[in-house]
C-alpha cells in the first residue's frame, strides 16, 4: 500500500487526490522513486497542479475586506440615523470582537493542524463579522466628521 511505503496516513493521500493538500518535497522524491519517474515527469504530468502554481486560486482576503467595509458603512448610516452614538456602539462591540477573534483564530489553527490551508466558509464569515465590527466605529466617526464639516460650511 502506498501510504505504508511513504510512512503516512491514507487520509494524507486522499487529501492529495482531492486537491486539498500537496505532498511534501520529501514525499515527492519518494513518489518519483516508487513509480520510477523523474520528479519533473511527476510534477509536470499534473496539468491541474501546474495551472494552480502558475495561476494561484483567488484569495478571499480582498472579498472579506470589501464586504466588511460595505456592511460597516451601511451599519454606520443606519445607527447614526437612529441616533446611536459611537461610544455606545464601541461599548456594544467589545465582547463580540473578542469572541469572534478567538473563534477565528481557533478555526485557522484547526485547519493548519490538518494541513488544510484555504480558509473555510465559516472562518471567512467570522472574519467578515469581526472586521465589520472593527470598522463600524471608525466609519461612524468619519461620517460624523464629514457631516460636521458640511454644517460648518453651510
Amino acid at each position: 500500500m502506498l501510504a505504508q511505503r511513504l510512512n503516512i496516513s491514507r487520509q494524507s493521500i486522499y487529501k492529495w487526490e482531492q486537491g486539498r493538500a500537496l505532498p511534501s518535497f520529501a514525499n515527492v522524491i519518494l513518489l518519483s522513486d516508487i513509480f520510477g519517474v523523474t520528479i519533473d515527469e511527476l510534477i509536470r504530468g499534473d496539468d491541474q497542479l501546474i495551472r494552480s502554481l502558475v495561476q494561484p486560486p483567488v484569495r478571499p482576503l480582498g472579498l472579506v475586506v470589501v464586504i466588511s467595509l460595505g456592511i460597516a458603512i451601511l451599519g454606520a448610516f443606519i445607527l447614526l440615523g437612529v441616533r446611536i452614538s459611537v461610544t455606545t456602539v464601541t461599548d456594544w462591540i467589545q465582547t463580540p470582537i473578542l469572541l469572534g477573534t478567538m473563534v477565528l483564530l481557533g478555526l485557522i489553527y484547526q485547519r493548519q493542524r490538518q494541513h488544510i490551508y484555504p480558509l473555510s466558509r465559516v472562518a471567512l464569515g467570522v472574519a467578515v463579522i469581526v472586521l465589520t465590527l472593527l470598522l463600524l466605529p471608525q466609519v461612524m466617526d468619519i461620517a460624523l466628521g464629514f457631516w460636521a464639516g458640511l454644517r460648518e460650511q453651510g
